[in-house]
């Protein structure tokens, strides 16, 4: 087994002949990709058993345990410093929405769903760009646009791959609804008031009112509103970083009564003031 490292991003490539390798990362997003060779997975008293090919998201604090007598796999662990980079050079407003799917998918996905690809050709552009990814990796590459640029078009292919998958379920089971979808829908429409209200929501997706916040919290550890509220300062976060939109502006956009309602707010739940958050950024 050996490590290479690069801006705290951690790729390794590892050989199982008959034996076990443990994987427990503190990384915000870890991804496993098989090779070559087929072998089992055990993670939670739960086997899933791999191939040739598949792709798989390791949780932050969980224990996997990777058996084959053949296998050879690359783990790609991403720190939350390395995916704000990503932000920062795609410069644009979605990034953030980007990484909110994939805290979801990072933290309830993989329980239930083994291999993360369900469209053959994302899974074969997804093993090209894992092993270039390797590549500039052990080629100790001082360019690390091609890293960031292979592992961002990775995470949307990852993330479109989810939404695609819950949308069949969706398909096959018309009682069931996706916890994806309708975070998906809010992200889409989180500047209209109207739209993100619980009841519009749960009209729109055809499902209880009374019954939705306890869904929400559910599937996602949070109410509806904390959710709502901490995503709304997440985009705060990313226009005061990265634009020079005024303030009231972002108040209005965003939803909040006004400018000194957005700075009691922030100051609230980020410890700073938005002018201090956008001097300190800087």
């Amino acid at each position: 087994m050996k490590g290479l490292h690069l801006e705290n991003i951690k790729v390794r490539e590892m050989k199982l002949e008959g034996e076990e390798v443990i994987l427990k990362t503190k990384s915000f997003l870890s991804f496993v990709y098989v090779i070559k060779g087929k072998g089992s997975l055990v993670y939670d008293e739960r086997r899933i058993h791999f191939t040739e090919g598949k792709l798989f998201i390791i949780p932050q604090q969980e224990s996997y345990h990777f058996e084959s007598e053949n296998a050879a796999l690359i783990s790609i662990e991403c720190p939350i410093e390395f995916i704000d980079k990503i932000r920062l050079e795609a410069d644009r407003i979605e990034s953030c929405e980007n990484l909110y799917k994939l805290q979801y998918i990072s933290n309830n996905y993989h329980a239930r769903a083994g291999c993360v690809f369900r469209n053959k050709n994302d899974e074969s552009f997804a093993e090209a760009l894992i092993l270039q990814i390797a590549r500039e990796f052990k080629n100790n590459a001082e360019d690390y646009l091609i890293i960031r640029n292979c592992i961002s078009i990775l995470l949307n292919l990852i993330a479109r791959n989810i939404i695609q998958s819950e949308t069949s379920d969706l398909q096959e089971n018309k009682k069931a609804f996706s916890i994806m979808k309708i975070i998906t829908y809010i992200q889409q429409h989180i500047k209209d008031r109207e739209k993100t209200g619980i009841q519009s929501i749960a009209d729109h997706f055809g499902i209880s009112g009374n019954y939705f916040g306890e869904y929400f919290k559910q599937q996602t550890g949070v109410s509806y509103q904390d959710y709502l509220l901490d995503y709304r300062l997440k985009l705060v976060e990313t226009y005061l970083q990265y634009s020079s939109i005024r303030l009231s502006e972002i108040a209005y956009e965003l939803q909040f009564s006004d400018e000194s309602h957005l700075s009691k707010i922030f100051k609230k739940y980020r410890g700073v003031t938005p002018g201090e958050y956008r001097k300190n950024s800087k």
